[in-house]
């Protein structure tokens, strides 16, 4: 009996399977209450966010236009249920079809649904090198979460929020000038840390991005004590070898650079390095930056034989 038991819990079915489950679901209600009862279009909205988490994208396209085409019916073509699965097709839409419904959905009196869309344009407007609508589109969607926040009672919707906030505001920083990337991502770190704590990955993933900011704007002392914080934090959350805990390492051995620490920057460069090649492999793009980036501080400290070395290794991933 026992053994039994635990089989049972161990076994989780597939993907493929659930899928099929939640098309037979779709089915028996379009048999039973007809394809445009709100019950069916239920059943079909729960096919299509499940095809569009699975990455089944044109799957859950031709689902999502069906059931975006019901709403109107059975809703109306705007209230916030419709633009949420407007919302959920542009997610699965070629960019081509995406920015018109993603204008659309922004128009939703749902705060988190508008804050998805803006979040969408400014990522279709950064694609297409308009880092200036990027960044306009990226502070609307900031405002709109902001104020979805403020809203949120329950915790893991708070989480879920301020995660999502977390991200566009990395984003923003990235493509804005430094004072404002500056401030954004301190607003967000501040909201991670009050949300999910100060010992929270994402929350250590925000102060990283903070310190690379900061970094950049020649604020070393305050970059280095984030990137030196945001690592133990990473380590402890997500283990050693995560490659957040690399991308960190760059940063730190930067700062250690400017400050005059070389044997700890070099540390850090190569720790990088090694991070990468055990996560993505030694010819991975990600791990080719980091040799690069530990042959060029190699040559400026005159270890000139190995950085060479590291300079043919290089030329060989790159062919």
């Amino acid at each position: 009996m026992l053994l039994s038991l635990v089989v049972l819990l161990a076994w989780q079915p597939d993907a493929a399977m659930l899928g099929q489950l939640y098309r037979e679901a779709f089915e028996r209600k379009k048999q039973q209450y007809g394809a445009s009862d709100t019950r069916t279009i239920q059943a079909a909205r729960d096919l299509g966010l499940f095809l569009s988490k699975h990455g089944a994208a044109a799957g859950a396209q031709q689902v999502l236009t069906e059931v975006v085409r019901l709403d109107e019916i059975a809703l109306g073509a705007e209230t916030k249920q419709t633009l949420a699965d407007v919302a959920a097709l542009a997610s699965v839409s070629a960019p081509s079809q995406a920015e018109s419904l993603w204008q659309r959905a922004a128009k939703s009196s749902e705060q988190k649904v508008a804050a998805r869309a803006f979040a969408g344009l400014g990522q279709l407007r950064e694609t297409a090198g308009d880092q200036a609508g990027a960044a306009q589109y990226y502070r609307q969607a900031l405002a709109n979460e902001e104020a979805t926040l403020g809203q949120a009672t329950v915790p893991q919707e708070k989480a879920d929020l301020a995660i999502l906030l977390s991200k566009v505001a990395q984003v923003l920083g990235q493509i804005v000038d430094p004072t404002e990337g500056t401030a954004v991502l301190r607003r967000s770190l501040a909201i991670n840390r009050s949300v999910l704590g100060p010992r929270h990955p994402e929350t250590a993933t925000v102060e990283a991005n903070l310190a690379g900011v900061l970094l950049d704007a020649n604020a070393v002392d305050e970059s280095v004590r984030l990137i030196t914080e945001a690592i133990s934090i990473l380590e402890e959350a997500m283990g050693e070898d995560h490659p957040r805990v690399a991308i960190s390492a760059t940063i730190l051995a930067h700062g250690l650079r400017i400050k005059g620490d070389f044997a700890g920057a070099e540390q850090n460069f190569r720790r990088a390095v090694t991070l990468d090649e055990r996560a993505y492999g030694p010819k991975h793009s990600q791990t080719l930056s980091d040799v690069r980036i530990l042959a060029e501080f190699l040559r400026e400290r005159g270890k000139i034989q190995e950085a060479t070395a590291l300079e043919k290794r290089l030329a060989s991933g790159a062919k």
